[in-house]
């Protein structure tokens, strides 16, 4: 793509937004890294159960990014000759990779390894997402905030870890939801490179 088709794709997607939305990320990750939780109804607790606010710190960004994605310039795309596909899932792993960044600075420098997480889970909320703009458009934008729901009223007991399938939650290094994250993000990627279009 030449310099001047990305400096178009840039203004389209209006990149400008990422900036703020990475920044609330850090902020976030920064002062929610510790045991800093609010408690939120579960049911197989039966009752009310510390939700870590880290749960919630990727949801800027992935809805940021989806929105991002969703902003096109439709009839010079239609008429275009270059693809976006490579510029449009570039920037979706730039932005996990950054937020993957964030979670192991904070991690680093506070001494706790909770933070490092949030990058997997940007990543796999992100692939979520990804998977269902196609058919959901931009709608697809709740599934994030709507899989935390879930995970939060249905995944989380009163004592113990929760279980594999919510994948956020557990550790960074825990394998299964390392593997449901990379399966769906990859997944996102290949969704998103097959349905960007074209650029000039």
């Amino acid at each position: 793509m030449r310099e001047t088709g990305i400096i178009w794709w840039g203004k389209a997607r209006r990149l400008w937004a990422l900036v703020p939305a990475l920044a609330a990320f850090t902020a976030l990750v920064a002062l929610s890294h510790a045991d800093t939780s609010v408690p939120l109804l579960s049911f197989p607790a039966a009752g009310t159960v510390p939700v870590p606010l880290l749960l919630f710190t990727p949801v800027p960004v992935v809805a940021t990014l989806v929105w991002c994605l969703d902003n096109r310039l439709p009839e010079a795309e239609a008429s275009a000759v270059r693809s976006t596909a490579v510029a449009d899932t570039a920037l979706a792993v730039a932005v996990c990779a950054v937020a993957s960044g964030v979670g192991t600075a904070v991690a680093l420098l506070s001494g706790s390894t909770a933070a490092v997480a949030t990058g997997r889970d940007t990543a796999f909320l992100a692939g979520i997402v990804l998977c269902l703009r196609p058919p959901a458009g931009q709608a697809a934008v709740l599934a994030a905030p709507a899989w935390l729901v879930v995970v939060v009223f249905f995944g989380l007991p009163s004592a113990g870890p929760p279980p594999v399938w919510t994948v956020v939650g557990h550790s960074a290094a825990a394998p299964i939801p390392l593997t449901a994250t990379l399966l769906a993000f990859v997944a996102g990627l290949s969704v998103l490179a097959r349905s960007s279009r074209t650029s000039v």
